[in-house]
């Protein structure tokens, strides 16, 4: 019998405010324009969708057709998340320095790594 492994845990060690970025949502398949790389973030490109939407998008989400034409491999959501100190949150996934995470009200965004710790599960 296998058991599926336990999703990463992390407890806020820093409160941290929502960032003011400026957010962009994307589908797979969705053509973008792209620019240049965060150099603080550099896990993450600018990119404006058709509609004329921009942010900053992680590289990974994204591929580069043809110059500055790319497809989005796959949805994001720049959302970033308030969190308090103490607050436990569950990790879905971590681009460079961010983690995409839920909180107790199910409410998914991103945040920065450095506001969190890991919770080590005792035996």
């Amino acid at each position: 019998m296998t058991t599926e492994p336990q999703p990463r845990r992390v407890r806020v060690a820093t409160s941290c405010t929502r960032e003011q970025v400026q957010e962009i949502r994307i589908h797979a398949g969705d053509s973008l324009s792209v620019g240049h790389r965060n150099q603080q973030h550099p896990a993450f490109v600018w990119s404006a969708t058709e509609d004329g939407h921009h942010g900053w998008v992680p590289e990974d989400y994204i591929e580069i057709v043809k110059g500055r034409d790319a497809v989005a491999r796959r949805d994001y959501d720049s959302t970033h998340l308030t969190v308090s100190e103490d607050e436990t949150l569950d990790v879905g996934e971590q681009v460079g320095d961010y983690l995409l995470c839920r909180n107790s009200a199910s409410v998914v965004g991103w945040v920065p790594e450095s506001c969190v710790e890991d919770i080590v599960e005792g035996p």
